[in-house]
Parts: structure tokens; sequence; C-alpha cells
């Protein structure tokens, strides 16, 4: 199903709502996930630091992604995970990013909602630090296109 389609669906069932964006907003996500990727991508920093600031630089990015395409996600439960499945949507060049993100994402709510315990690896960091980073070079070209029609 395409984006077009998805997004007047999630807004049926309470998931999204209409947003027009403008371009400062759009930019302060960019600049956001900007400083989250540059201290996550840190190897003096600590691995669960890294860990939150890949996940930090994700949802602002996804965010951005989201409002560029006219919509937000709702305050109902579960309104982060909405961006990461509808990463591939949003951004398709960057939908390799999507299991990475999903999983970090994953574990993140694990230990943040549910206090879990979670094994955050050199791997994964950089996994997530790498998919991130195509994230945002996906997400900064929508943007030049988002600035040329606002």
């Amino acid at each position: 199903m395409r984006l077009s389609e998805q997004l007047p669906g999630l807004e049926k069932i309470g998931r999204v709502n209409p947003h027009a964006a403008t371009v400062v907003e759009i930019r302060q996500h960019l600049d956001d996930a900007k400083d989250f990727l540059t201290d996550a991508s840190k190897k003096d920093n600590t691995l669960r630091g890294r860990f939150g600031n890949a996940n930090s630089a994700a949802h602002a990015l996804l965010m951005a992604a989201m409002k560029m395409h006219g919509y937000r996600p709702t305050g109902e439960k579960g309104h982060r995970y909405i961006l990461y499945e509808l990463l591939d949507a949003l951004l398709p060049a960057a939908a390799g990013a999507k299991a990475v993100l999903s999983q970090a994402h994953k574990l993140r709510n694990r230990s943040e909602y549910d206090g879990d315990p979670i094994d955050v690896t050199h791997g994964l960091v950089d996994d997530l630090v790498s998919a991130v980073a195509n994230v945002q070079e996906e997400a900064m070209l929508l943007f030049k296109a988002f600035k040329h029609t606002h």
C-alpha cells in the first residue's frame, strides 16, 4: 500500500493527525538528529549513551519525514513505533535501515518502559549508527524538496 493511502487510513483509526509543518520546524528536527548522531558516533562515549543518542537521532529523522508528508503521530501508546513501521514508505531509499532501527527501538522500549536489562554491544551500536546515517541522508534529500514547496 502506498504512503498516500496508508496515512489517511492511520488518521481514520486515530494513529496520526494531519500536520502542516514549517521549514523551521523540520530544520529543528534535522539539527537535533545531527547532534544526536554526532554524539552516537563518538567511540569514547559509553555504549549506552551512544545507543540512546542513535535512537533519538532516528526518532527525530523519522518525525521530520512524517511531518514533511503532512502528518504527525498522535500521543497514543505506540506513537513512536508507527514511525519505524512506516520508515520504508516515508523514506523508501532508506528501507534497508528498518530492521536495525526497529530492533533498537524495541530494545529501548524494553529498557525504558519495562526496566528490562538489555545487552548493548559495539556491533549493535555500530549497525544502528550506520542505519541512522542512511536515514539522515534520505531525510535531507526529502527536506531539499520540501523547502522548495514551503
